[in-house]
């Protein structure tokens, strides 16, 4: 018997949503060591983390807060990544999408995608990253 208040994995519901909608992007929840060679190989690299949130209903839902993150060797190729990475995740959550733990329920924007730097990517010339956080809510099989 399963427990009836064992929320399902988020992440994992959200990175392969990810995946799912940007086929050969790698798709991560951290930012991997040959992070450079990835942009290369794949034209992007999309992080998403589950940062915080809360159970909205004890046996239904779970809202989690994330921060997705797109990188790529030209600033228009990383705006793109972001707005499509979003663009996916807003349909797949109307679509009731879902894996093997749960189902994508809600989708709510804190701040949508704008570009940011950090000294890492500050001292690449060839990277850009843009950020944004999500409220994406999922419930259990």
């Amino acid at each position: 018997m399963t427990e009836p208040y064992l929320m399902p994995d988020s992440e994992r519901i959200v990175l392969e949503a990810l995946r799912t909608v940007l086929p050969g992007v790698r798709c991560a929840v951290y930012l991997p060591t040959d992070w450079q060679l990835a942009l290369r190989e794949t034209g992007g690299l999309v992080i998403a983390r589950r940062v915080g949130g809360t159970m909205k209903d004890k046996r239904y839902v779970d809202e989690g807060m994330f921060v997705v993150q797109t990188y790529a060797a030209a600033r228009a190729d990383a705006s793109l990544l972001a707005r499509r990475a979003r663009a996916g995740l807003v349909r797949l959550t109307f679509e009731q999408w879902g894996n093997t733990d749960g189902y994508l329920s809600r989708f709510r924007e804190a701040t949508g995608p704008f570009m940011t730097t950090d000294p890492m990517t500050e001292a690449q010339t060839d990277s850009y990253r843009f950020s944004a956080n999500y409220m994406i809510a999922t419930r259990p099989r």
